[in-house]
């Protein structure tokens, strides 16, 4: 029983880097224009609100889309480096709204003890 309870453990780890990895998928090759791509990050965003996952994955990935995107621009390739521009600008805009959520939901109660 114990060992199971470790196994569901480790693959509820992955299971907020799947959801990016399904988004990049999404946005990448399924869903292209503007407003899909509006929907599908805010389905996201949703999602971490309502499972209560770390907002910050969705920061660190936004970080990791503007290094993938200054590498692009370096090499050349203006068009992909701006397409993956977008995509870090909607990550940080999810990964926000999830921490301000986190936030309010953990909001300290209005008594101070001096």
């Amino acid at each position: 029983m114990r060992s199971f309870r470790k196994k569901l453990q480790s693959v509820s780890f992955f299971v907020p880097y799947l959801f990016v990895v399904l988004v990049v998928v999404l946005v990448r090759f399924v869903f292209t224009s503007d407003l899909h791509v509006f929907l599908v990050f805010m389905g996201l965003t949703v999602t971490y609100i309502v499972l209560k996952f770390d907002g910050r994955i969705l920061v660190g990935m936004a970080l990791v889309c503007l290094v993938l995107a200054a590498i692009n621009l370096a090499v050349g390739n203006d068009a992909y480096a701006n397409q993956v521009a977008i995509y870090a600008y909607w990550f940080l805009v999810s990964g926000v709204i999830c921490l301000l959520a986190e936030y309010l939901r953990e909001k300290p109660s209005e008594k101070s003890e001096d």
